[in-house]
């Protein structure tokens, strides 16, 4: 089984009062959009893309669709603070997929990925792509981390997507 972990783009300053709200910004989708060659030379073809509701993660989630085919599905247990558990509750809902992407927020997605490789740790960037491959049912230090794409492979900000 092969998981793949998308952080959001380059997002607006959080709201003090919604950061909830937050959406990208062209930058953050400049950024991504540069990434999409890349992504469809890598072969990207997730069975489910299954993303945060919120804007900034949603529209990430939208725009790697766009380049590479399908539609995302939002799901709450992916909202900042999601555990691995909640991940893997909302990968369950599609028992059929083989290639499960996650996009969402930090530190969710590097503490996921260090859970189930084992990992020292991991830094995802806005905009990182990490792919982890198992041998069965994903389940904790039974990954490992294929590759980790940092966003500077496809954009010139020193700042990331």
């Amino acid at each position: 089984m092969i998981l793949y972990f998308l952080r959001h783009g380059k997002a607006g300053s959080p709201h003090p009062t919604d950061d909830d709200a937050r959406r990208l910004t062209d930058r953050g989708r400049a950024a991504l959009r540069a990434a999409a060659p890349l992504w469809r030379r890598l072969n990207l073809r997730p069975d489910v893309v299954i993303s945060s509701p919120l804007p900034r993660a949603l529209e990430t989630a939208e725009l790697f669709c766009e380049a590479v085919g399908g539609d995302p599905i939002t799901d709450d247990g992916l909202r900042p603070g999601a555990s691995w558990g909640q991940l893997a509750r909302a990968m369950a809902a599609h028992p059929d997929a083989r290639r499960v992407m996650f996009v969402g927020h930090e530190p969710d997605l590097s503490a996921a990925i260090v859970e189930l490789t084992g990992a020292a740790s991991v830094r995802m960037r806005k905009g990182g792509l990490a792919c982890l491959e198992f041998y069965g049912i994903p389940e904790p230090g039974g990954g490992e981390i294929a590759w980790l794409l940092d966003p500077d492979l496809y954009t010139d900000d020193d700042e990331g997507a």
